[in-house]
């Protein structure tokens, strides 16, 4: 309990204000998205459901980053999600995106985040700080809000045809719609 309180106190501070020369993420991803037409629940003696006719045509992961306080979205769409895609996401922000800056990413325990591999490529990059979220809160994750919303305004009651149109119109969302708000904590 007490653990969780000071987890808290850290990432509310960092959310407040990044160290000098420092950004400060919030990350996790979205996985396992099905391209198949959403909506059209249907109910049956063992509740609502799907109907059959849904058939799922691909899958795609959603990896993102919010800087939580310039509030742009940093993301990449994967077929699959690792403990090597996320070193792959974490180098591609670390190299490209903030080159000399130090990277404090807040992120929840799923079991890739901890892995070993994860925590040895942590230990060999000096300017990355990896802030773990308590057991059971992901609401403190601001990132997760961004999915709810995807969710909701993209897929929901959609019917893609192909995964390339969904990722499309996903970044576009993402792009003009998030990437444009202001800042919210």
């Amino acid at each position: 309990m007490i653990q969780s309180f000071i987890k808290k106190l850290l990432i509310d501070s960092l959310k407040e204000q990044a160290p000098p020369g420092s950004v400060v993420l919030s990350f996790d991803e979205k996985g396992k998205t099905p391209v198949k037409q959403y909506g059209g629940w249907k109910w049956s003696n063992n509740g609502y459901r799907v109907p059959y006719n849904q058939k799922v045509r691909a899958l795609f992961d959603l990896f993102m980053a919010v800087n939580l306080h310039t509030n742009e979205r940093l993301y990449r769409f994967y077929e699959w999600k690792n403990s090597f895609i996320v070193i792959d996401f974490l180098d591609w922000i670390l190299y490209e995106i903030y080159p000399n800056k130090d990277v404090y990413v807040i992120l929840d325990k799923w079991s890739a985040h901890i892995s070993n591999m994860i925590r040895a490529y942590a230990d060999l990059q000096q300017r990355l700080h990896l802030i773990y979220l308590p057991t059971c809160s992901s609401w403190m994750n601001p990132v997760e809000r961004d999915f709810s919303r995807i969710q909701r305004e993209v897929l929901d009651n959609s019917n893609f045809e192909t995964p390339q149109e969904s990722r499309e119109l996903v970044a576009q969302f993402i792009e003009k719609e998030l990437n444009s708000t202001e800042r919210r904590t």
